[in-house]
């Protein structure tokens, strides 16, 4: 909680600010009404209160620029904005980070766009992350890691997502780090492998929750469905979602099949109506970004030049986008955008027999049931898989 006593309360700054001509005609007024705003919030919403600081300083910082060095109410507006600005320093940035999230879940819950909300909440959210410490901030993913997976004992989970849902906390435990993507993209990423021989993957978590909780739990899934289909199909670091030793007419036809999945998906989002503005555009993003071509090559390329991959590694899988024709991106995230909506689907509320949550519950657990008769082979490759 922030401590509002070394900040001035509404009526020091009104006495501080005193002078001869009618306030109600002066900029100052301004400053008023972001110091009133800040003083009517809880204590315990530091996310909103945050930004009420933010609002604080950007307010005394016009009303300064507007008067110059003149005028008697500047040398009081100055020192409230830097009161507000230290103030917002006091604040714990875990506890921002979560009640930001909680505050873009009220607004969609209202019908409203949080895109076009003027507070910029995603873009906060992003920021305050940055200042969570290390250890804590993987503390907290995993606690959002336990929400996904407390999402089963929810009674009106489609069984197809319950199932999903147990097959990725399978795996959490090869999670070993999450953290915030210090200059690199958000993903996880196969690292050396551990003490007892098994593989680790690290992270990078993207906190700019557009869609509040369920973009980040949506999220989470998403990147451990790379890493359960790693183990599943035996994959190399790239985390392709083939299974080891398929020959290029198998893939060419697993990329034509997801490729019209996707193309299924996207005629029934298409004119949907119980689907708003920002959820449309949340869906037609993951359908897109699970087709593009010349993705599996990209990565290939990327990955060989970095040494994460043998160059026949490389070589079979340029083979295979090739194969898979301008479908190649559903060799790397198919399954994952599945599983991804599938969340959000679920967190909101979407009906069941809805054309759409149709056909992405049945894609899902046609891939789901792929991922399991790979799991169940023992003919299932060598863990060397991309991320």
């Amino acid at each position: 909680m922030i401590t509002v006593s070394r900040m001035m309360t509404e009526d020091e700054f009104r006495q501080g600010t005193a002078a001869s001509g009618r306030r109600s005609r002066s900029e100052i007024t301004k400053v008023d009404q972001a110091l009133r705003a800040f003083y009517a919030l809880p204590d315990a919403r530091p996310g909103p209160r945050m930004l009420a600081l933010k609002e604080i300083v950007r307010a005394c910082g016009d009303y300064v620029a507007h008067k110059g060095d003149e005028g008697s109410r500047v040398g009081g507006t100055r020192r409230l904005g830097e009161q507000a600005a230290a103030a917002q320093g006091q604040l714990d940035p875990e506890a921002v980070f979560r009640d930001l999230l909680t505050e873009i879940d009220q607004v969609m819950s209202e019908g409203q766009n949080p895109d076009y909300d003027p507070r910029g909440l995603a873009g906060e959210a992003q920021r305050t992350a940055q200042a969570i410490p290390a250890d804590r901030f993987h503390a907290m993913m995993g606690d959002f890691v336990q929400k996904l997976g407390a999402l089963r004992d929810d009674a009106t989970l489609p069984e197809e997502t319950r199932a999903v849902i147990g097959e990725l906390m399978a795996v959490v435990p090869l999670v070993t780090v999450m953290q915030y993507p210090q200059g690199a993209m958000p993903g996880v990423r196969l690292g050396p492998a551990g003490a007892e021989g098994d593989p680790e993957f690290a992270f990078n978590v993207d906190t700019q929750a557009r869609a509040g909780t369920s973009f980040l739990l949506g999220h989470i899934a998403h990147e451990l469905t790379h890493v359960a289909a790693h183990q599943a199909f035996g994959s190399s670091p790239v985390m392709e979602l083939v299974r080891s030793g398929a020959t290029d007419e198998e893939v060419a036809a697993l990329a034509a099949e997801r490729k019209k999945a996707l193309a299924d998906l996207k005629a029934a989002l298409t004119g949907n109506p119980e689907f708003d503005e920002l959820q449309q555009s949340l869906l037609e993003e993951k359908l897109v970004y699970g087709s593009r071509p010349q993705r599996l090559e990209m990565y290939a390329s990327s990955f060989e030049k970095a040494g994460k991959i043998t160059t026949a590694q490389h070589d079979r899988l340029i083979g295979w986008g090739k194969a898979a024709g301008d479908a190649s991106g559903t060799l790397v995230e198919y399954d994952t955008v599945l599983n991804q909506m599938l969340i959000y689907l679920h967190m909101w509320h979407t009906s069941q027999d809805n054309p759409f949550y149709v056909l992405l519950r049945a894609a899902a657990q046609a891939a789901y049931g792929r991922r399991s008769s790979a799991r169940g082979s023992d003919t299932a490759g060598p863990a060397e898989h991309p991320s």
